[in-house]
């Protein structure tokens, strides 16, 4: 009998240790093949969600840059103007970690540089780089009179590119289908925050405020009027580009 129960759990043993070269052969050749299909796909979406958050944190922090810059605040108007450069810093470094960082070279290395999401992800990245590189370099001056009002709509542009990229992210999310009770909601109002940035931009660009700067003789030889149409070029792209995901 105990030679019996010896054997019964030598056999045991056995068993669990081949179980356990299985399972781990099984995950290695799952590790193998975590750049493939639908697995590359959740990466790279994970890598638009990181770069939504980069742009965030620029369009943000270009907006506590104008805030300080409009002097209201005088005891608060250099913190806000210093965490303000601080956020547009961290959030162009963001974007360009995730565009070149080692996530991206891996994927690469993994034969997806030709995928269609791919070429997406990079043409999503460079945009938004040239989005954060206007409002880095953007130059503010005198803000009284019309000066004032452009940077409100620099702010409106700002605030465009935000519910698009917020948007973008709760389709996202949706889409990854991980909560099937309230998936359907996500994708739905991500959907409406984007049509929604889509519509400001366009209100902003070409609606009364700036229909009436241009008849007061505000037009594109005035050199933050030239800003402020390149601004909102680069944030049409964006939101063309986020409005168009794929899936």
């Amino acid at each position: 009998m105990r030679k019996r129960i010896q054997f019964l759990g030598g056999a045991f043993v056995l068993m669990f240790a081949l179980s356990f070269v299985m399972f781990r052969s099984a995950s290695a050749e799952e590790m193998k093949h975590m750049h493939h299909g639908k697995n590359a796909d959740m990466e790279m979406h994970h890598m638009h969600i990181l770069m939504n958050h980069g742009l965030e944190m620029v369009t943000e922090g270009a907006n506590l840059v104008m805030l300080a810059e409009m002097k209201m605040a005088p005891s608060l108007d250099h913190l806000t103007l210093e965490h303000g450069r601080h956020m547009i810093t961290d959030g162009k470094e963001l974007i360009d970690h995730t565009l070149s960082g080692h996530e991206m070279k891996s994927m690469h290395k993994a034969g997806h540089g030709d995928d269609p999401l791919m070429k997406y992800t990079h043409e999503l990245g460079h945009a938004m780089m040239d989005y954060a590189n206007i409002v880095d370099n953007m130059s503010m001056g005198d803000m009284s009179g019309d000066m004032m009002t452009m940077h409100h709509m620099h702010i409106l542009i700002n605030h465009a590119v935000d519910m698009a990229a917020e948007g973008s992210d709760l389709a996202m999310l949706g889409h990854m289908g991980m909560a099937n009770g309230i998936d359907k909601e996500s994708i739905e109002h991500g959907k409406m925050m984007k049509s929604d940035a889509d519509k400001l931009l366009t209100e902003v660009m070409e609606g009364k405020a700036m229909t009436e700067m241009h008849k007061k003789g505000v037009k594109m030889d005035n050199e933050m009027m030239a800003e402020t149409h390149k601004l909102g070029a680069a944030a049409r792209k964006i939101i063309d580009l986020l409005s168009d995901m794929p899936k």
